[in-house]
């Protein structure tokens, strides 16, 4: 993500995002979103990085991830430790898979009996 001197207030950027000023602030307070700058009146200004940076934050949620190991990841990666974070998170998304597989078995699972149930009730009213 290259550093870029464009800054918007929360309120733009909230827009752009299609997320929240309120889930920014919490994303600051959290430290995985920090403004770049101060504006007038001490309004938090972000670069085109913050922008990025929520729309990878708003990926790897939608993976099921979870806040404390996105800032985890994000951690290693505003310390310089790229390849670290690249290697986190790899094993970080085969925990998800396989939890979303054993879920896909499960789920497989109860369409199973829910077709079984059906069946059989099918078979009496008829």
């Amino acid at each position: 993500m290259a550093s870029s001197t464009y800054t918007y207030d929360i309120s733009k950027l909230s827009k752009l995002a299609g997320i929240s000023t309120r889930t920014i602030r919490y994303y600051g307070e959290l430290r995985l979103l920090p403004a770049t700058d101060r504006g007038p009146g001490g309004r938090r200004l972000y670069s085109d990085d913050a922008l990025e940076r929520l729309r990878f934050i708003a990926r790897l949620k939608h993976l099921g991830l979870t806040l404390g190991e996105i800032g985890e990841l994000n951690s290693s990666f505003v310390s310089g430790a790229t390849p670290a974070m690249l290697q986190q998170l790899e094993q970080l998304l085969a925990v998800r898979t396989a939890q979303v597989s054993e879920r896909i078995a499960e789920l497989n699972q109860l369409l199973d009996e829910l077709n079984h149930y059906r069946q059989r009730i099918s078979d009496k009213t008829n």
